[in-house]
């Protein structure tokens, strides 16, 4: 098991997910994952916000960034992949959760929206071998729900994101 015990260390190993996080804003996309679906409970199984397009384009996006990270670290490529799916999986499963709470497609969440990827990338990584100091974890989960924040207001400037959140 590698402990990831630095900051910078923690932050290059994050970025691919952050950047897999933030670009099915981008992207956009019509087909819904869940096709319309209903769980049991009668509610959209993920809702319309999550797409085919989105998660692909996600995946696709932080896997070439963490391509563009090799020169930092030799297996970068395959951790860029490793936490973009993370990053997604986590994503979307705080959208099921947010359904089964009754919450629309697109109600704020506090913390479970600016973090989900967070948590989804780290789980991707402890499944590989990585393991973070608790310092480290905490800083880069304040980081990474500050930089989710910002990067969502500046969506909704741009007019990408219906809601700054």
């Amino acid at each position: 098991m590698a402990v990831v015990d630095s900051i910078f260390e923690g932050l290059v190993l994050i970025l691919p997910a952050m950047i897999a996080n933030a670009t099915p804003v981008i992207a956009g996309g019509k087909t819904p994952i869940d096709m319309g679906i209903n769980f049991v409970d009668g509610r959209r199984l993920l809702g319309k916000g999550k797409t085919w397009e989105g998660l692909v384009a996600g995946i696709l996006a932080g896997t070439f960034t963490g391509v563009l990270l090799t020169a930092l670290h030799s297996e970068m490529w395959w951790i860029g992949f490793t936490v973009s799916v993370g990053a997604m999986a986590g994503d979307l499963t705080a959208s099921f959760l947010k359904r089964r709470l009754n919450m629309e497609s697109g109600a704020p969440a506090p913390i479970i929206d600016q973090l989900n990827y967070y948590v989804g990338a780290v789980a991707a990584l402890y499944l590989v071998g990585y393991e973070f100091t608790l310092p480290v974890l905490l800083l880069l989960a304040l980081i990474a729900g500050l930089l989710h924040f910002l990067a969502n207001v500046l969506a909704y400037i741009m007019g990408l994101k219906e809601h700054p959140w």
